[in-house]
């Protein structure tokens, strides 16, 4: 049986890892940087000028600096600006125009027809109009125009107004009015041709007629004729003339019980004459 003996233990160091650092309170007397230039010194030549440097291999070119060609600045005096200033900067290229979504041609920036910033949706006034209110009716203004005739414009200038506000067009009060005064013109006229001057005239002839009767009953030229008369009815036998005479047929309810009649021509003052 072999007994092994143990290694011997190495030898390990007996200093901390530390040792060898300056002590603090220690610091040295000289900075890292020493030996450097001071700053605000500019040195004519930079560090490595009159180093010799790697032979060139055949066929190598050497490049010329960017700086080939210009003056050497005087030592302290460096310019304050890069050597391509002064140069005009070249125009930036224009936009490409490109073609909207449903078609055409973009229009440039600033113009009226380039509207950014709108809801992308195809038809945004639709989507603008939802929020406003709704414009009042023009029906009002038919019937205020048919009714009063020009006065209607008093209600076209109201709701017109108030649509505006709203942000509504405003030209179908104008259209409904102008629309209903011409109708309505028309309409009335023939109303007071076909029925108000029939009707003023029938009135009127009337009146002219009762007048005569009147005169009649108390005419001595009638009792000569007929005698004592208690009541008189005209009828209108004839329109009226030029001369605004017109023919009756008179009927005369005596005192005895009997009737008589005749033709009379009266005018419009009640003067009258028996017809031949």
């Amino acid at each position: 049986m072999t007994v092994q003996t143990p290694p011997e233990p190495g030898h390990y160091p007996s200093a901390p890892p530390w040792s060898g650092q300056p002590e603090p309170g220690h610091y040295p007397s000289a900075p890292p940087w020493s030996g450097q230039p001071e700053p605000g010194y500019h040195p004519s030549a930079p560090p490595w000028h009159g180093q010799p440097g790697p032979e060139p291999q055949p066929g190598y070119h050497a490049a010329q600096p960017s700086w080939s060609g210009q003056p050497e600045p005087d030592p302290g005096h460096y310019p304050s600006s890069p050597p391509w200033a002064g140069q005009a900067e070249p125009e930036p290229p224009p936009a490409p125009h490109t073609a909207p979504l449903y078609g055409g041609t973009v229009a440039p920036y600033g113009s009226p027809e380039n509207k950014h910033g709108q809801l992308l949706v195809r038809f945004p006034g639709e989507v603008h109009d939802l929020n406003r209110p709704g414009a009042p009716s023009w029906r009002p203004v038919v019937a205020w125009t048919f009714v009063l005739s020009a006065l209607g414009i008093i209600s076209v200038l109201r709701r017109s107004s108030q649509a505006r506000r709203y942000g509504r067009p405003r030209r179908p009060y104008w259209i409904a009015f102008v629309v209903t005064l011409l109708a309505g013109a028309v309409f009335w006229t023939a109303v007071v041709i076909k029925v108000a001057t029939p009707l003023y005239h029938y009135h009127q002839e009337s009146g002219l007629t009762e007048q005569l009767q009147t005169a009649l009953v108390s005419d001595s030229r009638v009792t000569k004729k007929f005698g004592a008369v208690s009541a008189v009815e005209c009828t209108t036998e004839s329109d009226r003339d030029a001369e605004g005479v017109r023919t009756y047929l008179c009927t005369f309810q005596l005192s005895t019980g009997k009737t008589n009649g005749m033709y009379v021509n009266a005018d419009t003052e009640g003067n009258w004459r028996e017809k031949e």
